[in-house]
C-alpha cells in the first residue's frame, strides 16, 4: 500500500505505509531535509489534516492506519509556539497556492483553530481563579515595592 508525499520544489515521494508511523514520518524529515526536532504532518488534497502528531504510539501503529493508500498528500511542518499548544502550520510544499488554490486558506483555519482553542482554555483558567491570582498579585506587588524602595534608600 502506497502513497504520494509531495514537498519542496515541486518533489514527490513515493511511501509505503505498511510501517510505523515514527518510521514514516523520520523518512520524510530526511528526504525534505528537515531537523529531527521538526513536528510534521499530511494533509490530503482535500485539505483534511491527518493529525499524525497526535498519535499516541507513533513507534508501533501503523501509518496505513491513519494514511489511505494511492492518495496523494502535502507535507506540513507543525510549529508550537512557545509556552503555548497552538499550532502554527506551514506547507513544505513550495507555491501550495498554485498547486492546490483552496489549501493556503485552510492551513491558515487549521493554524487558528488551534490558536482560538489555546485561547479559551486560556480564559475559563483565569475565569476559574480571578479573586485568588488578584490577592497574590496586589500582596507580591506590593511586598516588591517595599522592597524596592529599601533597596533604593542610602545607608
Amino acid at each position: 500500500m502506497f502513497a504520494t508525499v509531495r514537498f519542496g520544489a515541486n518533489c514527490q515521494e513515493m511511501v509505503n505505509l505498511l510501517c510505523s508511523v515514527q518510521t514514516l514520518t523520520g523518512h520524510l524529515k530526511w528526504k525534505c531535509q528537515c531537523r529531527p526536532e521538526d513536528c510534521i504532518d499530511l494533509m490530503d488534497e482535500k485539505g483534511t489534516l491527518m493529525n499524525l502528531i497526535k498519535v499516541e504510539d507513533p513507534a508501533s501503529e501503523y501509518a496505513s492506519k491513519h494514511l489511505q493508500g494511492r492518495q496523494r498528500y502535502i507535507l506540513l511542518r507543525a510549529v508550537r509556539e512557545e509556552n503555548s499548544e497552538a499550532i502554527c502550520y506551514e506547507s513544505l510544499l513550495e507555491d501550495l497556492g498554485k498547486h492546490y488554490p483552496e489549501l493556503p486558506d485552510r492551513l491558515q483555519q487549521l493554524s487558528a483553530k488551534t490558536q482560538r482553542t489555546e485561547q479559551r482554555k486560556k480564559g475559563s483558567l483565569q475565569r476559574a481563579q480571578p479573586h485568588t491570582s488578584t490577592r497574590a498579585r496586589n500582596r507580591s506587588t506590593s511586598q516588591s515595592k517595599r522592597s524596592l524602595e529599601h533597596k533604593s534608600t542610602p545607608r
